[in-house]
């Protein structure tokens, strides 16, 4: 049974990934608390104890709207938990020889009128930030990051995850639901393209690159693309029983307002290479929030 350092542990896939993967590997969960990962001597003190062969990184700054009030400081902490960071990680796995595996997010695309998703695993990133938020910027060059340290790792992307139970930070398929209850609703996007995933779904193929240790780029999310307003409005078929509940809004037109935070509109990732490689079928979306309503109501 490998031995696996999980970074993140608390968070949102993090702690339910440790729930449904206990039995495949021995896992070590870490946070802040027991590892300051933007601390080069931290994660190096900690890394020399050994007791793991592989590490997942899960940790990162995701409050997009709070990484944009600090777009260009390089001090600030999404620079530090989105680059710094997984450098360091990734210059202690090849220093310790661990397989090291690092979490993205489709944010490291532009997603525009001339470059539309879904994104393909080899997609060459942008190299500027001119049409990237400052949050999809951060996770763009940490990805950089990890690549040129040399190390034996892979880069697993997902996009929008949603679970039915936490505590902690909402995701946006609950979000939707929790304001519909509240008789809040916002408007839904019918241009905004998004493959999102279940977070149940992330562990059989996390658990086929650890077990293999895959190197590549992999792509962990619905097998197919939606509209935000079609996901969200499903979500709210099948989790409350209610349709054409939600009203059209366009993300387009959201975008045109200066203050907004910039993101993909055409985005997603595509998955035929990893499904190929991990000799696995991902679900569709409706696949995927079936399940979610399904534990909702047990």
């Amino acid at each position: 049974m490998k031995k696996v350092l999980v970074i993140g542990s608390s968070g949102l896939v993090g702690s339910r990934f440790i729930e449904l993967a206990k039995d495949k590997f021995d896992i070590i969960p870490v946070d802040r608390q027991q590892i300051d990962i933007t601390d080069k001597e931290s994660i190096k003190n900690f890394f020399s104890g050994g007791g793991f062969e592989v590490v997942v990184n899960l940790a990162a700054y995701t409050d997009v709207a709070g990484a944009e009030k600090e777009t260009g400081d390089q001090n600030g902490i999404t620079w530090k938990l989105n680059v710094l960071a997984p450098r360091y990680l990734a210059e202690a796995s090849k220093e310790y020889k661990k397989f090291f595996i690092h979490f993205s997010t489709d944010f490291v695309f532009e997603g525009l009128e001339d470059s539309k998703g879904p994104f393909d695993e080899d997609t060459i990133l942008p190299n500027d930030n001119k049409n990237l938020c400052w949050y999809g910027w951060t996770k763009n060059r940490g990805e950089v990051e990890v690549s040129n340290v040399g190390t034996p790792h892979a880069i697993v992307r997902i996009a929008n995850p949603f679970r039915s139970e936490f505590s902690g930070k909402t995701d946006f398929i609950r979000k939707i639901l929790d304001l519909y209850d509240q008789k809040n609703l916002f408007p839904l996007f019918t241009d905004q393209i998004i493959t999102p995933i279940f977070v149940d779904d992330i562990t059989d193929p996390l658990t086929k690159i650890i077990d293999d240790s895959l190197e590549g780029n992999f792509h962990i999310v619905s097998a197919d693309t939606g509209s935000y307003f079609e996901v969200g409005s499903y979500a709210l078929e099948k989790a409350r029983g209610v349709k054409d509940v939600a009203q059209k809004a366009s993300l387009l037109e959201f975008l045109k307002t200066p203050e907004r935070n910039k993101r993909p509109v055409w985005g997603g990732l595509a998955t035929k290479k990893t499904q190929e490689k991990l000799n696995m079928k991902f679900k569709a979306w409706r696949e995927m929030i079936d399940e979610f309503a399904l534990q909702l109501k047990s």
